[in-house]
Parts: C-alpha cells; structure tokens; sequence
C-alpha cells in the first residue's frame, strides 16, 4: 500500500437477478476491527437477524480490495417479510497504524422496486 493511503469501508446493497445482497467492501488500505452496527433490526430469508452475523459484529480484518458478498433475500420476500425498507449502517475500523474511521450510510432498498428483472424459469 502507497503511504498515506486509508482503508474505506461501506455496505452496498445489490439487487442482481431479483436477489438482495448486501456487500461489505473495503478499498484503499486493509481494515481492522471492524463493526456495523444497523439501526434497524434486519432478517434474511431464514430468519437470522443480519444484526448479530459475526460478518458486522467483530470481523477483526478486512483486506484491501475484498468485497464480502451476503445473500439476504429475494427482493419480493424481503418486502413481503415486511423487512425494513430503508435504514442506517454505522461502520467502524481502524486502519493499520490504529486509527479508527467511521461512517454512515443510509439505504432505502424501495429504490429497487421499481426495478424490473425477469428471471428465467426455473428461479420461479
């Protein structure tokens, strides 16, 4: 990694084929101790609060250039599940010589629904 270079971290949200996942990405520089914090509680298609999944709770290292891809739900069951459309993601990290980041994101996953994916037979 060139000097000066800092770790950027995100959660990104994509609809692909009618299938929600949800993205932790890390760009820059590697990521340490990170944690996400959602300020809604949020299910995927078994049931698990996406909340409690290790993967946002104490992930202790995070690459440079790695994309962490996590199937959630289908868009139409995330909906029907009443799952909560829009909310917050509070990430936090340190980066190599220790010092800690933050952001947050908003996510409104209503902006999808108008998208229109057609999807092959046997996904039905």
């Amino acid at each position: 990694m060139a000097a000066g270079v800092e770790p950027d971290v995100f959660l990104d949200v994509e609809v692909e084929r009618g299938l929600i996942h949800f993205v932790l990405a890390c760009e820059g520089a590697h990521a340490h101790d990170l944690r996400a914090r959602f300020s809604r509680v949020v299910r995927d298609a078994a049931g698990l609060r996406l909340n409690d999944n290790p993967l946002f709770t104490r992930l202790s290292f995070l690459p440079a250039g790695r994309r962490v891809r996590l199937l959630v739900d289908t868009l139409a069951g995330y909906q029907e599940r009443r799952q909560p459309m829009a909310f917050d993601i509070r990430l936090e990290w340190r980066c190599d010589d220790g010092r800690r980041h933050r952001r947050t994101l908003h996510h409104d996953l209503g902006a999808w629904l108008q998208l229109r994916e057609v999807l092959p037979a046997d996904h039905r």
